[in-house]
C-alpha cells in the first residue's frame, strides 16, 4: 500500500472514528433551532467541532501520539486520573452507550415493539467480535465501515437538500444561532476523542513506514489524515445544520435520536427509514468500535499493567457499556453536557499549550490547564465569560 492510499484509509477512518453518535444528532439540533440563520449555526459549529478538536490532534501529533507524554504536562498523577476519567467519559460510561442509544432510536421509530435491551445485548456482541484483534481495527473502520456510512450520508444530504423547503424565519437571532452551535459542539466531545483518536492513526501509520524513512514523514502522514477527516466533517456538517433548518417544521416533536430517521423518511419516502436506520447503527457501531478498543487498551496496559487478558478487559468494558445505555439517549445528553460545561475550556487550553510547547520554549500548560478549570468548576464558566465579553451578541 503507498504512502498515499494508508493516509486516505487513515483519513476515512478518522472521520468515521469521529462521527458518531454526537455528530449524528446536535447538527441536525442547531439547524433546527437556528432556522434561517443556520449560516452562523455551520460556522459556530465548525468552531468547536472542527477546529478545535483539530487542534487537538495537531497537539498530540506533535508529541508522536503518546498521550501519555502528552498529559504527563500536568504531573503524572494528574495525567493518569484524567486520562481514566475521559476515557470513561468517551467510553462505556459515556459515548459508547450514547452510539447504541441513537442507533437504537433510529430502529425503535420503525419497529415500535423493539426493546432497548435486546437491541443493546446485540450491537455490544457486535463490537466485541469487530475489536477481539487489535491490529484490524482500523483497517475494519477505514476500508469498510465508512464508505457504506459516508455513501448513505452524502445521498441523504443531497436529496434532503434537494426536497427540502427553504428555512422558515424566526428562531433564534445570528449571534444567539452562533453561540448555540458553538457550545452544542462541545457535546460531541470530539476533542476529548481527538487526544486518543491521534495515537490510534499514528500507531497505524508508523507500522506501514520502514525503520530507515525520516520521523518528519509519520508527522506528515498524520496531519495529511488529520486534515481530509476535517475536510470530511466540516462538509457532513454543514449538510446537517441546512438539513434541520430546512426541516424543522417536521421535527418540532422528533426525540433527538429520531432526527435522521425522519428526516429521511420525509425526504426519501417511508420506505428509506429501515436504510436511514441501518446506516445511522453503522456510524454508531464505526465509533463505538474505536472507543471501546482504546478503553480495553487502557485497562490492561495502564490499569492492571498486562495482568488483565484482552478477552476480561473486553467483557468487563461491553459489560458497563450495556448497562449504561439503558439509561436512553436524552439522559446521558444532559449527564455529559453538565460534565463538559466545565471540563472542555481546560482541555482547549491543555492543546493550544501544548502545541506552544512544542513550537516554543514557554510551558504554562500546568498553570493554564488548572487555571481555567478552576474559573470553570467555580461557577464562571465559559458562557458567562463569552456573555460578558461579547454582550452585545
Amino acid at each position: 500500500m503507498t504512502h498515499y492510499k494508508t493516509v486516505l484509509t487513515a483519513g476515512f477512518a478518522m472521520f468515521s472514528m469521529f462521527f458518531g453518535s454526537g455528530n449524528l444528532v446536535f447538527p441536525l439540533l442547531v439547524g433546527k433551532e437556528s432556522l434561517h440563520q443556520y449560516p452562523m449555526a455551520i460556522a459556530g459549529l465548525l468552531v468547536s467541532a472542527v477546529l478545535i478538536p483539530f487542534l487537538g490532534l495537531v497537539s498530540i501529533i506533535l508529541f508522536d501520539g503518546n498521550h501519555q507524554a502528552y498529559f504527563n504536562r500536568l504531573g503524572k498523577v494528574p495525567a493518569f486520573l484524567l486520562i481514566a476519567v475521559i476515557l470513561m467519559l468517551i467510553g462505556p460510561f459515556g459515548v459508547v452507550p450514547r452510539c447504541i442509544t441513537l442507533a437504537y432510536g433510529g430502529f425503535h421509530l420503525i419497529y415500535p415493539a423493539l426493546s432497548i435491551t435486546p437491541f443493546s445485548l446485540l450491537f455490544c456482541l457486535t463490537i466485541v467480535g469487530l475489536i477481539w484483534s487489535k491490529n484490524r481495527v482500523v483497517n475494519i473502520i477505514g476500508l469498510f465501515l465508512t464508505p457504506f456510512k459516508l455513501g448513505g450520508i452524502v445521498i441523504l444530504i443531497l436529496f434532503g437538500l434537494w426536497f427540502g423547503e427553504e428555512p422558515v424565519q424566526g428562531g433564534l437571532s445570528s449571534g444567539e444561532s452562533f453561540k448555540n452551535a458553538l457550545f452544542t459542539g462541545y457535546q460531541m466531545m470530539d476533542l476529548m476523542a481527538a487526544f486518543f483518536f491521534s495515537s490510534t492513526i499514528v500507531y497505524y501509520l508508523r507500522s506501514h513506514l520502514s525503520a530507515e524513512e525520516d520521523p518528519k514523514v509519520l508527522i506528515k502522514m498524520s496531519i495529511g489524515a488529520s486534515l481530509i477527516g476535517a475536510f470530511l466533517l466540516s462538509v457532513v456538517y454543514i449538510g446537517f445544520v441546512w438539513l434541520g433548518a430546512k426541516y424543522a417544521p417536521y421535527l418540532q416533536d422528533a426525540q433527538p435520536e429520531h432526527l435522521l430517521v425522519a428526516i429521511g423518511g420525509h425526504a426519501l419516502g417511508h420506505f428509506a427509514k429501515p436504510v436511514i436506520a441501518v446506516i445511522l447503527a453503522v456510524g454508531c457501531l464505526a465509533t463505538a468500535v474505536i472507543l471501546s478498543t482504546l478503553f480495553v487498551d487502557f485497562l490492561q496496559e495502564d490499569v492492571a499493567k498486562g495482568r488483565l487478558g484482552r478477552p476480561r478487559a473486553i467483557f468487563i468494558t461491553m459489560a458497563v457499556t450495556f448497562t449504561v445505555s439503558l439509561l436512553g439517549f436524552s439522559k446521558l445528553m444532559i449527564l455529559l453536557g453538565k460534565i463538559l460545561d466545565i471540563a472542555y475550556p481546560a482541555l482547549i487550553a491543555l492543546a493550544i499549550m501544548n502545541i506552544l510547547s512544542k513550537l516554543t520554549p514557554y510551558n504554562g500548560t500546568r498553570w493554564a490547564f488548572w487555571g481555567i478549570l478552576g474559573v470553570s468548576a467555580g461557577g464562571g464558566k465559559l458562557t458567562l465569560w463569552w456573555n460578558g465579553a461579547f454582550p452585545l451578541i
